[in-house]
């Protein structure tokens, strides 16, 4: 697919967008400065260093699981759908969400996510054109609710900042990922700790993705286009051997728990299939067992990347990975074992990554989430 390039708009468009921005964030940060000026000499690191992939051959699907790559599921307990080919069939001809995740490619390169190079002022500037396009990455983030935590009094977009704050897990784009990343932009736009707020920026939207794929999976049960935002916010439209976005970075960790994402992102679409298609769907127990399905999936994503990164530690992108990824397996990890949750969050919690027992939280996400 084809990736926009917003960089070519030049120093002039974004010094203007990113003083408007400054402007607009007076509460935020009141001692703005003037942007475009490259601090102190930093060293790149990569916080991927030494990455190898981390299957598990006792991993197998769980018993009502939808397992389009077995026979196309023929032997699975789902009736015949859509999704028995194992491929992606949208239900609308254009699926805008495809641009947000070309847009996060395209800061990934700007910024170096890979950690090839420490990136300029100027390239946070740039990056930041990129995030705050029409209808692009931002305009989500404002409003993006984490639908795994109770609802609040009425939708986050309509709340204030202070009942957002109230109902900060709910509200998580408002309240938790848009301050990181206005935060990270800026300074970095200023030259301050580039390697540090790059990876901030890395992680504050993986996790805005992680939360999308999910919350567009389960409001897609009243809005059927949005199974299709829902499968775009993990692939980025491409198909399965092609991942991009936060698909690129579980395959590369994980083929195997890439595959069952992508299972998880079928079933859903097979049960949109099969429950009232084109109108509000009503099976609320297959919706269940598809989200489940997903979700299982993803978490182990998340989780194997939280658990690469902690074995470059030396590495700032890395300790900013932990930091602000880690925290989003608190949830569930404590739903499945407190014990292990309470080891989990003792290390990832730590004030420094020096304090980090690295082989501690290790095991705790293994015995957590061992497979997908």
């Amino acid at each position: 697919m084809t990736v926009r390039n917003f960089a070519h708009k030049g120093w002039l468009v974004a010094l203007v967008s990113t003083m408007a921005w400054t402007v607009g964030c007076a509460e935020d940060d009141p001692a703005a400065q003037t942007p475009n000026t490259d601090g102190g000499v930093e060293d790149p690191c990569d916080p991927n260093a030494g990455l190898t992939t981390q299957d598990t051959l006792t991993c197998a699907p769980a018993a009502d699981d939808y397992q389009p790559r077995d026979q196309a599921s023929a032997n699975d307990t789902w009736p015949a759908c859509v999704s028995d080919q194992g491929t992606y069939q949208p239900l609308e001809a254009s699926i805008s969400t495809i641009a947000r995740i070309g847009a996060f490619e395209e800061i990934a390169t700007l910024l170096a996510f890979d950690g090839a190079r420490v990136p300029s002022a100027q390239d946070f500037l740039d990056a930041r054109v990129v995030y705050t396009q029409a209808e692009g990455l931002e305009s989500r983030v404002v409003r993006r609710e984490d639908e795994h935590y109770p609802a609040a009094p009425s939708s986050c977009r309509d709340l204030s900042e202070a009942e957002q704050m109230q109902h900060a897990d709910r509200c998580v784009g408002p309240a938790k990922i848009r301050p990181i990343l206005n935060d990270a932009f800026q300074q970095g736009s200023l030259g301050e700790d580039r390697v540090r707020n790059a990876a901030r920026i890395e992680a504050a939207l993986l996790w805005f993705l992680y939360v999308s794929v999910h919350k567009e999976a389960l409001t897609c049960a009243e809005v059927p286009k949005d199974c299709d935002s829902s499968y775009a916010y993990y692939t980025g439209g491409e198909s399965r051997v092609t991942p991009m976005g936060m698909a690129r970075y579980v395959d590369a960790r994980s083929p195997q728990t890439h595959d069952r994402i992508w299972d998880g992102i079928l079933a859903v679409r097979c049960w949109r299939d099969l429950d009232n298609p084109t109108g509000v769907a009503e099976d609320t127990a297959m919706q269940t067992r598809a989200l489940n399905q997903l979700d299982r999936a993803l978490l182990r994503g998340v989780a194997l990347i939280v658990r690469q990164r902690l074995e470059n530690l030396s590495c700032s992108a890395a300790w900013e990975t932990v930091r602000i990824l880690g925290p989003v397996l608190y949830r569930e990890g404590e739903a499945r074992n407190a014990q292990q949750a309470a080891e989990l969050r003792e290390q990832l919690d730590s004030a420094s990554p020096e304090d980090v027992d690295v082989t501690a939280a290790q095991q705790a996400i293994d015995a957590l989430f061992p497979c997908p």
